[in-house]
């Protein structure tokens, strides 16, 4: 017990005696950390807006003119059977005439003596997550059923702002890992600073018979220390941003933003690896 609090008590004095380097190192933590946070906050929160595009998704389908209302409900019970669809709305001929008749305020009826609108029936899908939409083989399946005369999706722009979604994802995701991999050297370096500044003690140790791991440990509790310091940093900063924004934009959006458990144990996690990784990487070529 008194072994480990000795190695605990050396990695936070290591901090302490090297406060400009360790602020160095807790800001740059701090600053790859709140970027990677904020990144968190939107991947954890854009399932809005992306939910709210995917609830627009719909299939139009056209039955052939001489389909009777009777037919197409029979045609839909077959649709309600196909994977993928949440719901499925009857527009019979007359639901067609009348909604002509408002949009453009003339009867066809009375004009041509008959109704030459066809039924038709619009589709809902069932979507969530963040995968993409793929309806093409429930299109040739629609196709198939009778008395489908033309099935309509608008789907190009809605699949452009998910191939959007998907790319910023891996951009962000690249971004993070280079400036995980910035966070780390600078770790590293401090580490290494710490190390040559205390030669005389690591060479008494060592005359004494302390193991590698003994003289490692207190400089690898010095860089989880500097990594979780900057964690605890961005996580009060990135819940200020998100308690500020919920408050000013409480009138303007139907959602509050969240940065759940989730988010703040990832940026602990990643606070610990990138301590642990730089604090190594700084000593393994010193204490070989």
């Amino acid at each position: 017990m008194s072994k480990l609090l000795f190695l605990f008590h050396e990695g936070f004095r290591n901090v302490w005696r090297h406060k400009l380097t360790a602020v160095t190192a807790i800001m740059s933590v701090f600053l790859v950390l709140l970027v990677i946070g904020i990144f968190i906050v939107i991947q954890q929160n854009s399932h809005h807006l992306i939910d709210r595009i995917r609830s627009e998704y719909k299939i139009e389908v056209f039955f052939e003119n001489e389909a009777t209302d009777s037919e197409a409900q029979e045609s839909i019970e077959l649709m309600k059977s196909l994977d993928g669809i949440q719901s499925v709305k009857l527009i019979t001929k007359q639901d067609a005439l009348n909604i002509y008749q408002n949009e453009f305020g003339e009867d066809l009826n009375e004009m041509l003596g008959f109704n030459p609108l066809p039924a038709s029936a619009v589709i809902m899908l069932e979507k969530s997550g963040n995968t993409e939409v793929n309806v093409e083989p429930l299109i040739r399946e629609l196709n198939q059923l009778p008395n489908v005369g033309e099935v309509v999706y608008e789907g190009t722009l809605i699949r452009r702002v998910e191939y959007f979604y998907n790319t910023s994802l891996r951009i962000i995701t690249y971004i993070a890992i280079g400036l995980l991999i910035i966070t780390i050297i600078v770790i590293s370096n401090t580490v290494k600073l710490s190390v040559y500044a205390k030669q005389d003690l690591i060479h008494d140790l060592r005359s004494i018979g302390a193991t590698k791991l003994f003289i490692k440990t207190p400089f690898i509790i010095e860089g989880m220390l500097e990594g979780m310091i900057g964690a605890l940093l961005a996580i009060i900063s990135i819940l200020l941003v998100v308690h500020g924004s919920n408050a000013y934009f409480n009138d303007l959006v139907t959602f509050n933003i969240e940065f759940n458990l989730i988010g703040i144990a990832w940026i602990l996690i990643i606070a610990v690896i990138i301590g642990f990784i730089g604090s190594y990487r700084g000593i393994r070529v010193l204490l070989k």
